[in-house]
């Protein structure tokens, strides 16, 4: 599911972690491939940490991940249960639909399954 980061995942992943930024103006290049399993696994500081964060995305934003999710270039396999159940209930929120929570679950369980 990896791919080259664009300058809308870049956006993003910036918002979701500002320290990016930081790292950026002493030279770091960002080399993720993916924008969830990072932010989960690198930068926040647990769980409510990565809600805390995500909850600063526009449903735009949402609307956005969740597409390149379901197209299958962004993975979610990569995720605890817990961080992959959070991005689902807050996708779900934001974007006014427990259908899209839901997909995202399965969506989940399937990409986890073939790991």
């Amino acid at each position: 599911m990896a791919r080259d980061l664009n300058e809308r995942d870049l956006e993003i992943l910036r918002k979701l972690a500002p320290e990016i930024v930081e790292m950026e103006r002493h030279g770091y290049q960002i080399e993720y491939l993916n924008i969830l399993p990072p932010l989960a696994n690198h930068h926040s500081r647990g769980l409510a940490d990565f809600e805390a964060r995500l909850k600063k995305l526009s449903a735009d934003d949402f609307r956005y991940l969740v597409d390149v999710i379901f197209q299958g270039s962004e993975s979610l396999s990569r995720l605890e249960p817990d961080y992959a159940e959070a991005f689902s209930t807050i996708a779900g929120q934001k974007l006014s639909s427990s259908e899209i929570a839901d997909k995202l679950r399965e969506a989940y369980d399937s990409e986890f399954n073939r790991a």
